[in-house]
Formats: structure tokens, sequence, C-alpha cells
């Protein structure tokens, strides 16, 4: 091997001594061409070991490139390339589940719905049903708050009573409790109804893509 710092004439002079050497015929007239981290060039007629991480040039007989043996990817550049087939693999699998579940979600709107009138009509009719619940719910909320008030009054008016205050504490504690459920139960029902409505827009949305664009 030979370093740049001899001279071009040298160099000129090396490269054809190493043209002219016997080498074995897998290899025959190759002249190995590298750098290494001084800025020193190598000339070899075959592959080194100190070159096997560097860019190499591989000249024929005639002096001519033949062939250039880029650097092997660094660690760094290893990790970054198996990241990116990673996120490909992913995107692909995320791009089959996206479809298959494009055609599941197609197939469960066919089932449950013959068109948009449809939708709109099991929407109102199970709106319309937790609606209900939630009339007769606030009318039980209602006579509860009526009650809970005629507690309160007779508990005021019966303050030097012992035994009344202890009954009157005691309903009102029930009738409280009772109420609270009530006023519970009105938000969960309105939280189904909100819940409900979004749910028939998201079917909606979906048929119109789905179902009538596709045909």
């Amino acid at each position: 091997m030979y370093g740049n710092g001899m001279g071009v004439g040298v160099l000129l002079g090396a490269l054809a001594m190493l043209l002219a050497m016997p080498v074995a015929p897998a290899v025959a007239g190759d002249i190995h061409r590298w750098v290494d981290d001084d800025g020193t060039v190598h000339f070899s007629n075959t592959p080194q070991p100190e070159a096997s991480d560097r860019e190499r040039q591989v000249y024929d007989r005639q002096g001519f490139v033949r062939e250039v043996v880029p650097a092997p990817p660094t660690a760094e550049e290893r990790e970054a390339a198996a990241e990116e087939r990673r996120r490909a693999e992913q995107a692909q699998e995320s791009g089959e589940g996206n479809a298959s579940s494009q055609a599941a979600r197609k197939r469960q709107l066919e089932r449950a719905y013959d068109s948009l009138d449809e939708i709109e009509r099991q929407r109102e009719r199970r709106v319309q049903a937790l609606e209900n619940n939630i009339r007769l719910s606030e009318r039980q909320a209602e006579r509860l708050e009526r009650e809970r008030d005629r507690i309160e009054e007779q508990k005021s008016r019966n303050r030097d009573d012992p035994g009344l205050q202890q009954r009157y504490s005691s309903e009102l504690e029930d009738v409280r409790g009772r109420l609270e459920r009530e006023r519970s139960y009105l938000d969960r029902q309105q939280a189904r109804i909100d819940d409900m409505n979004a749910q028939f827009d998201a079917d909606a949305e979906d048929f119109r893509e789905l179902v009538l664009e596709e045909d």
C-alpha cells in the first residue's frame, strides 16, 4: 500500500507497478483506492481490512475506474434505515388494516340500514324513547322536590320537638338522596341522547361515503 505523502509521479508509478504485479485470477488487474481519516490516499491490488469501512474505487488494468464500492452504512445509518423499514411496514399494515376495517364497517352499515332515511327513522325512535324516560324522570324529580320542601317546612315548624326533628331529618336525608339519584339519572339520559346523536351522525356520514358513493 502507498500513502499520498509521495508525489504524483510516484503514485502513478505505484499504480503501474501494482497493475503489473501478478494477482489471483478472481481479482486479476484490480487496483483498489481509498482514503483514510487523515486524507491519505492508499492503493492496493487486494481489498484491505482497514478499507472495509471506506468508499473504494476499483481500477482495471488500463487504469480506468471499473467500480466504486460505497462505504458500508454507519451504525446510525443502519438504525435509521431499520427505523424507516419499520415505519414502512407499519404504514403498509395500517393501510391493509384500514381497508379491512372499512370493508367490515360497510357490511355493518348495510346490515343495519337500508337508506339514509332509515338511519333518521331509527334515530328518531331511539331518541324519542330516551326523551320519554327523561320526561318521566323530570316529573318524579318535581314530586321529590315538593316532598323535600314539605318536610323542610314541617321540620321548621317543629323545632322544639326533638323526636319530630329526628324523624324529619331522616325523611329529608332519604328524599334528598332519591332526588340526587333522579337528577343523576337525568344527566345520564341526556348524555346518552348526545352520544346517540353523535353515533347516528357518524353512521350517516359513513353510509354516504362507504355505501352510497361506492355504489
